[in-house]
């Protein structure tokens, strides 16, 4: 444990992405949850954490989506306000059983802003914020050994290094660590463009339904 500082405050200094911050903590004999009691020195960040909900161990899916807004800050659950509503949504009519999916943001803190009235409102994470504090779901991950990862928008696919347009990576077969990762568009994005009868849901729902398919086979090689 004494040697784990030089590492990290390397990783600093460089400039390392979320997926190097990941490695780099996940060193035996450390705690389960690595961000438990980060501090969040961004002023620009809601200190109340937003942890991971959902089974643990080898769960089917692990839908990852972009950051907490104030219904998760205040509750301290993922997808609990409108864009969670939708995703739940989607995974009914996708078939699939939500006790099987834990879910997760790609940053465990709500970024805000404030308006000239000074009232917090939300903001999509900075590229630098999701370097920093998003290790801490690439561990959560790397732990609970899903049988494939989801991640919801383009904040959660620059988590595992994906630059490309949804359209362009949600066709695309890829892999973090071993693990199959689809990406398909996040559920705010869904309802702002045609909501349940627009093609970004027709199409989300498609790739909900075949990452679940493709878990049953890798939890279950028989089933193939």
């Amino acid at each position: 444990m004494a040697n784990r500082r030089p590492v990290l405050a390397l990783l600093e200094i460089s400039g390392a992405t979320a997926v190097d911050r990941a490695r780099a903590f996940a060193l035996p004999g450390l705690a389960p949850e690595p961000m438990a009691k980060a501090r969040v020195a961004n002023t620009h960040l809601d200190h109340r954490r937003v942890a991971p909900e959902g089974p643990f161990r080898r769960p089917r899916l692990y839908v990852v989506g972009e950051a907490p807004g104030a219904e998760e800050a205040a509750q301290g659950r993922p997808f609990v306000g409108p864009a969670g509503r939708a995703l739940r949504e989607m995974l009914d009519e996708a078939g699939i059983d939500p006790q099987q999916v834990r879910l997760a943001n790609a940053i465990p803190f709500r970024p805000i802003a404030h308006s000239k009235d000074r009232k917090p409102r939300n903001r999509s994470p900075t590229i630098e914020e999701v370097d920093r504090y998003g290790a801490a779901v690439l561990n959560d991950i790397r732990r609970s050994r899903p049988g494939v990862i989801v991640a919801l928008g383009s904040t959660a696919a620059r988590l595992f290094g994906e630059s490309q347009s949804i359209r362009v990576t949600r066709k695309a077969k890829l892999q973090f660590e071993g693990h199959p990762l689809r990406i398909t568009f996040h559920p705010a994005y869904v309802r702002r463009f045609g909501g349940r009868n627009g093609d970004a849901w027709r199409h989300a729902v498609a790739d909900l339904r075949r990452a679940w398919n493709d878990s049953a086979v890798r939890l279950d090689p028989n089933r193939a």
